[in-house]
């Protein structure tokens, strides 16, 4: 039987688009950047119509996709840089999609396949996994809607749920900070009892714990007040994201070692820290109490 949710999606897609018989497709012919009209057999560049994708398809630039998109099996949609995506739409997974950035769920996201994520997916609205071989692997995930289904979420960094995850789902965290089940660094939201939890261990083939990590990164105290001792290389960068994915902090290049920085402008809650080095990268949970 769909679920409710499901159905919901589904019967606000069709008030969205007239029914699916007047919505208009296109599909990718070739490899290609997504922004070329040459990668589409409109020669268009996809924009409120469908689109399949069954090739290489390469996203250069910040993507907000509002209309739905379907990667087919063979097909992939992949970033070379990080970037951000917006998903408000319908995006359906049945190939491979490679992602970096700031990734933003705020319609729907069927994931039957292999979802591999540098940077952080916030979930907002409602993120499916289609089978015991679903795979999502990022680096750090924010769930504030509803997870469902079937597979396997491995998590290197930061998690955090505030909403709920529901049904068969294996969440694996590589880097856990608590010692007891719901393996999640933040969770004030709902875990089923059919969720399983498996901790520092390898996560399917995609599964990217130590890599490009930022080793010698340090950032304290846990939880802080109104400052933040950050430890890392000269030059590095330090972006803080808070619980709905919003940046509210950036620092482009530390100019020294050992730097503090002041947080007192930011209102107590729970963000993520972003230390980057080039292609090494570290995540870290800032817990601001007063």
């Amino acid at each position: 039987m769909m679920p409710t949710r499901m159905k919901h999606v589904l019967v606000c897609l069709a008030f969205a688009f007239g029914g699916t018989a007047r919505a208009q497709t296109t599909t990718s012919v070739q490899n290609g950047d997504w922004d070329d009209p040459a990668t589409w057999d409109c020669n268009c560049i996809p924009d409120v119509v469908d689109a399949v994708v069954v090739h290489e398809v390469r996203i250069a630039g910040n993507t907000f996709f509002y209309q739905r998109v379907h990667v087919m099996s063979g097909g992939s949609l992949v970033m070379d840089a990080f970037f951000s995506v917006v998903i408000g739409d319908t995006v359906i997974n049945d190939g491979f999609m490679d992602l970096k950035g700031d990734i933003d769920v705020d319609w729907a996201l069927f994931n039957n396949a292999t979802i591999h994520i540098e940077g952080v997916i916030h979930n907002d609205a409602l993120l499916v996994m289609g089978g015991p071989d679903a795979l999502l692997s990022t680096d750090n995930i924010g769930n504030y809607g509803t997870i469902e289904g079937e597979g396997r979420i491995c998590v290197a960094g930061f998690s955090e749920n505030t909403g709920t995850i529901q049904g068969q789902i294996d969440v694996c965290d590589l880097t856990p900070t608590v010692s007891s089940p719901p393996f999640l660094d933040v969770n004030s939201g709902t875990v089923a009892g059919s969720v399983s939890f498996c901790v520092g261990e390898s996560c399917g083939p995609m599964a990217i714990a130590d890599r490009n990590v930022l080793a010698d990164a340090r950032l304290w105290p846990f939880p802080a007040q109104h400052e933040l001792y950050v430890e890392a290389p000269v030059g590095s960068s330090l972006t803080i994201i808070d619980a709905i994915g919003r940046t509210v902090l950036a620092l482009t290049k530390l100019n020294a070692a050992r730097v503090t920085v002041d947080i007192s402008s930011l209102p107590p809650g729970t963000y993520i820290a972003l230390l980057r080095a080039g292609e090494e990268q570290r995540t870290f949970a800032v817990v601001l109490a007063r």
